[in-house]
């Protein structure tokens, strides 16, 4: 009976043993994940509450960070998904953090406050998979004719599909030139001209740097399956003269930009 006794305490002690130690080694790997989603943008699988439950949980959510003063930035309940960070004074957030009830990462880049530019989050099969993933648009800056956005994607189980720079795809395939009394604009070897004298504003050739601009409007959005860019194009200061757009291609592990098309605003 005493042997009994015994086997059942000792098989007792080993079952708490053993929970404890799973939790011990579970605590371990989401800190070593918490550390590599702030340089790296790796996701941190974890039992997130999700967004469509109360605001009470919410807040909890977000107190869970060390930082008191993170802020819900935008939710998404139909998704179960949610983006918070820390406010600054120069109107933006800062330490941005996606939530999905699966995994959490941290997001690149910042997002203003303004709330007619808040961060929007859809989903979409980009890569063929048969899988939606999270696409996630912020804005970083706005003005007059200024607009700069950003997007990062992410599949289900939180691994980052890399996105091709917008900036550097675009640098690779458009051109331009000033040639006698007109502006050429060269896409991948088709070459458009616009006469200076349509021109509001002429372009600077006295300075090393090309006649024509972009980028003070970079925008994305998806169509069906489909991630899409525009990219506007200016001279000078203020004068808009058109813009390029382009599809991302998924290969070889990442969203690449197909060939641009250039669709020029009427002089």
């Amino acid at each position: 009976m005493n042997i009994k006794k015994n086997m059942k305490k000792w098989l007792f002690l080993a079952l708490i043993l053993s929970a404890v130690c799973i939790e011990t080694v579970s605590a371990a790997r989401l800190q070593s994940c918490q550390n590599q989603a702030s340089t790296a943008n790796q996701a941190v699988v974890t039992n997130v509450v999700s967004v469509s439950e109360s605001a009470s949980n919410r807040d909890e959510l977000v107190g869970d960070e060390e930082s008191g003063n993170r802020e819900i930035v935008v939710s998404n309940s139909d998704l179960g998904v949610q983006i918070d960070g820390v406010a600054d004074e120069q109107g933006s957030y800062g330490q941005l953090t996606l939530r999905t009830p699966v995994f959490q990462c941290s997001l690149s880049g910042t997002q203003v406050q303004n709330p007619t530019y808040a961060p929007q989050i859809t989903t979409a099969d980009l890569d063929g998979d048969g899988q939606k993933e999270f696409i996630i648009y912020l804005t970083s800056g706005y003005g007059t004719g200024v607009e700069l956005n950003s997007v990062q994607v992410f599949r289900q189980n939180g691994d980052s599909i890399p996105v091709q720079s917008l900036n550097e795809a675009i640098g690779n395939q458009f051109h331009s030139a000033v040639q006698g009394s007109n502006l050429t604009l060269t896409l991948n070897g088709k070459t458009s001209s616009i006469p200076l004298s349509q021109l509001a504003e002429q372009p600077d050739t006295q300075q090393n740097t090309p006649p024509v601009t972009g980028g003070a409007v970079q925008q994305y959005e998806v169509n069906g399956n489909t991630l899409s860019a525009i990219y506007s194009l200016q001279v000078g200061m203020m004068t808009y003269i058109g813009e390029l757009h382009a599809n991302y291609q998924y290969e070889n592990g990442t969203l690449q930009l197909a060939p641009a098309s250039l669709k020029l605003e009427q002089q």
